[in-house]
Parts: C-alpha cells; sequence; structure tokens
C-alpha cells in the first residue's frame, strides 16, 4: 500500500507538472505556428519589395505603389507578431497556475497517505487485540497474517500495559470532550512505540499493549528498569496523560501471548489501585491479590460484597460518613492504638467507631474469619471496575 502511494506521489508530481507542460506547449506551439506564418508573410514582402528597388522598375509606378503595398502589410505583420509574445505577468499566471495545482495534488496524496496508514494501523491492532484476548490462537494462519502486516515479533519477549488513567487531570470517561484529540495522541504514541527497535504496539482498552524484546534469562531488575525507561518517554511525549505501567511476570514466546498479555494489563490494573505511587507494577509483586482480581467483577463477587459489607456502605452513603474508611484501617492494623495513631484521633473515638460498625454489620470484629471475610470483601470492592 505505502509503494504504491509512493508511487502514486511521484505519478501525480510528474502529472502536475505534465498538465501545464501540455498546456504550455499547446500555446506555444500555437503562437509559434502564427509567428511562423506571419515570418513567412514578411520573407514574401521583403522579395516584393527588393524586386520593386530593382533599378530598371526605379519608373514603374505599378510596382511602386505595391512597394507601399507591401511596406504596410510589412508595419501590419510586425505589430501583429508583438501580439502573439507572452508577457512575463503571462507566464507568471501559467507558474501559478502550475503552484497550486502542485498543492493541490500533494494535499490530496497526504490524505491518502493518512487513511492508509490509519487502516494498515486499525488492521495492526485488531489482529494483535485477538491474539492479546485470547480470540485467535497463533497458529500458522496467524504467522502468515503478521508477515503481511509485516509484524516483526521476537523470538523471545515480556509484555507492558501502558494503562492511560486521565487526560489533562480528568479521567478519560470525564474527558469524553476531547474524545478526537485523545484519539489523535493514541494513535501517535502507538506509532512512536511501533517505530521503536524491538516494540510492537496496539491500542487496547483504555490503555495500550506492548511487547518488548527480552533476552534469555533478563532477571526482573531489568525488566522494571526497561519499563522505568518507558515511562520517562511517556512523561515526556505525553505529558497531558497519566499513566500506569504494568508489565508481565515472565517472558515467553508467541505461545504464551495471550496469558502474558493478561499479566501485564492485570498487574497495571491491580497495581494502580493497590500502590498508586509506583511507577511500573510487576505482575509477580501481586501475589495473593492476582488471585482475586479475575473474580472482582463477576455476580459472585458483588453478591459477597453486599452480604459482608454492603450495610455499611449504604450507611455511610445515608449519613455522609466514613466508617468504611475506618474499617479498612482496622482490618490492615495490629491494634486500635496504630489505627488511632494513623488517623490522629483519640483511641477512645476509634473504640466507639469500632462498635458502631459491628452493630451495623451485625458482627464480631475479634473474629479472625471474620476479619478474613472482611478484608476480602474490601480487596474485591477496590478492584471492581
Amino acid at each position: 500500500m505505502l509503494s504504491l502511494i509512493l508511487f502514486r506521489r511521484k505519478l501525480a508530481s510528474q502529472l502536475s507538472g505534465k498538465i501545464l507542460y501540455s498546456f504550455n506547449v499547446e500555446v506555444f506551439e500555437l503562437v509559434s505556428n502564427i509567428r511562423q506564418l506571419f515570418q513567412e508573410e514578411l520573407e514574401q514582402l521583403a522579395q516584393i519589395k527588393s524586386i520593386c528597388d530593382d533599378q530598371q522598375y526605379t519608373n514603374n509606378e505599378l510596382l511602386a505603389q505595391y512597394k507601399n503595398m507591401a511596406a504596410i502589410f510589412e508595419r501590419n505583420l510586425q505589430s501583429m507578431m508583438k501580439m502573439t509574445r507572452i508577457s512575463d505577468s503571462q507566464q507568471l499566471y501559467l507558474q501559478e497556475i502550475q503552484h497550486e495545482l502542485e498543492r493541490e495534488i500533494e494535499e490530496r496524496i497526504k490524505a491518502e497517505e493518512k487513511v492508509a496508514h490509519s487502516y494498515k494501523r486499525h488492521r495492526r491492532n485488531q489482529f494483535l487485540l485477538e491474539l492479546a484476548e485470547g480470540n485467535r490462537s497463533f497458529d500458522e494462519a496467524a504467522w502468515n497474517v503478521a508477515r503481511q502486516l509485516k509484524l516483526n515479533l521476537p523470538s523471545l519477549f515480556y509484555v507492558f500495559y501502558i494503562q492511560l488513567t486521565s487526560w489533562q487531570g480528568y479521567s478519560l470517561s470525564q474527558a469524553a470532550v476531547d474524545a478526537a484529540e485523545i484519539q489523535t495522541a493514541i494513535d501517535n504514541l502507538v506509532d512512536r512505540l511501533n517505530s521503536a527497535q524491538g516494540g510492537i504496539a496496539w491500542e487496547w482498552g483504555n490503555g495500550i499493549g506492548m511487547l518488548h524484546a527480552a533476552l534469555p534469562g533478563e532477571t526482573k531488575e531489568r525488566q522494571l528498569n526497561t519499563g522505568l525507561e518507558l515511562k520517562k518517554q511517556l512523561s515526556s511525549s505525553l505529558p497531558h496523560f497519566e499513566t500506569a505501567i504494568g508489565t508481565s511476570g515472565r517472558q515467553g514466546k508467541a505461545d504464551s501471548f495471550a496469558y502474558l498479555c493478561y499479566q501485564a494489563r492485570a498487574a497495571a490494573n491491580l497495581g494502580s489501585r493497590l500502590w498508586p505511587e509506583r511507577l511500573i507494577h510487576h505482575y509477580h509483586d501481586g501475589q495473593a491479590y492476582q488471585l482475586l482480581y479475575p473474580l472482582a467483577d463477576s455476580q459472585n463477587a458483588a453478591e459477597f460484597i453486599d452480604r459482608m459489607i454492603g450495610k455499611l456502605l449504604d450507611y455511610d452513603k445515608e449519613n455522609n460518613t466514613e466508617l468504611l474508611v475506618t474499617l479498612k484501617k482496622i482490618i490492615q492494623a495490629a491494634n486500635l492504638k496504630i489505627v488511632a495513631e494513623d488517623m490522629f484521633l483519640h483511641h477512645k473515638t476509634i473504640v466507639s467507631r469500632k462498635q458502631r460498625i459491628e452493630s451495623i454489620l451485625g458482627i464480631s470484629l475479634e473474629s479472625f474469619e471474620t476479619r478474613f471475610h472482611i478484608a476480602i470483601a474490601l480487596h474485591l470492592l477496590q478492584f471492581r471496575g
């Protein structure tokens, strides 16, 4: 497709010149033919005048009249020949036509190139998205498509997921008014990442997936450093975006493409909720939380959350309180004294809040099993959406 466009660009450039050249040639040929006829007439008149000037015809009145008529015709022809000359202003006008034609053709070619490149990006995105979400296996047919799309997949790689969390300080859903600008920025970023050596990128949900070539036995530290470099590049090239970057737990080959993509996306989504202060999130850092994350958006999880802490959520909403925050602190801390210090409140205030929470939920927070179930419900709530 690109080679065809380049050919058309060259052809169109030549064509614009040929169109005007053809126009100029036709005009110049017509003018030249007219001037040639005039010149032939002038030469014939010159011959007549030469004959009339012969001394043997000095007293011939008829030839004298012919000579006078020839002189008149000569003056008229010379005047008409001057009229056939193309003036400088006319030449400038023709040049302006040529330049305008070239500009119009150039604009059309650029528009076609943009459409062709957008179509190519869309095909790559769709193909990689199907693989990433496990809707397509990496079989021989997939390899053929990859070759057609000129995707040089590294033999060994790990995956990054660049989650776009906000645009100019607003969540992407709230920034819908700038949807076209946001999409353009995402497209430009995908193109930039694809132009980098060893990288293959595609748009994926509210973010961008990226394969990065790996070396056998690369350490987790090396992987995180690569992610940090990527974070720096994004900060400088996309200052309007806030991002959370996740990376897969290990490196792999094409047959583990979907699984590594899942790990990278899960690491970004989970890590941005648990540790928003971190610049990059590794899948293995999630530990047991990674087991809960896939369950968070299920109907069973929703019912479990409602059963364990639903009444407290309703109470906070109706009374404009924040007892849920206190509950999280109580579950995380070893004792209530630590909770009081962490929240800058008196110990008795925390004791009172704990009793209120137990009364609302109809439970006792002294039970290890109850605290365990409450902790799971709180994490599932945090992971949802």
